[in-house]
């Protein structure tokens, strides 16, 4: 088996992995802020705003990941392909949200998950140039 197909089968893993945890009423946001006030003391101002640093680092991180292993399963146009793809499958998760109870949809998670793809391609292109420039 090719190399890029095991990393095309991490990708669909991994996406399959964010459409559970989307479906999970562990994941809503008022269940985390819940856990973080118990578990760290806080106040609920002071947990909500943890809260809301935590989810949208973990959209950056968790679209970032599924852009990094996309990449890593092209040939060609890999960049291109793996941010649109990514933020293709970030903007049908925030769909299928709207169908969730507990869950809403939003047009600003979709670019965010699309800048954590376009963070992370942007720093396998900067390490793939100075690797260039060390050889």
């Amino acid at each position: 088996m090719k190399k890029s197909h095991l990393w095309l089968i991490a990708a669909v893993a991994w996406a399959t992995a964010i459409f559970i945890a989307t479906q999970s009423p562990s994941s809503t946001g008022g269940n985390t802020q819940f856990l973080i006030e118990k578990f760290l003391r806080l106040t609920p101002e002071q947990a909500a705003l943890i809260n809301l640093a935590f989810r949208k680092f973990v959209h950056l991180a968790a679209f970032g990941l599924l852009a990094f292993l996309l990449y890593n399963s092209f040939e060609k146009r890999k960049y291109f392909l793996a941010w649109f793809i990514t933020t293709i499958y970030a903007a049908t998760d925030e769909i299928h949200q709207s169908f969730v109870s507990d869950r809403t949809a939003s047009i600003w998670d979709v670019c965010l998950d699309s800048l954590g793809a376009l963070i992370v391609l942007g720093l396998i292109k900067a390490l793939n140039q100075r690797s260039y420039k060390k050889a």
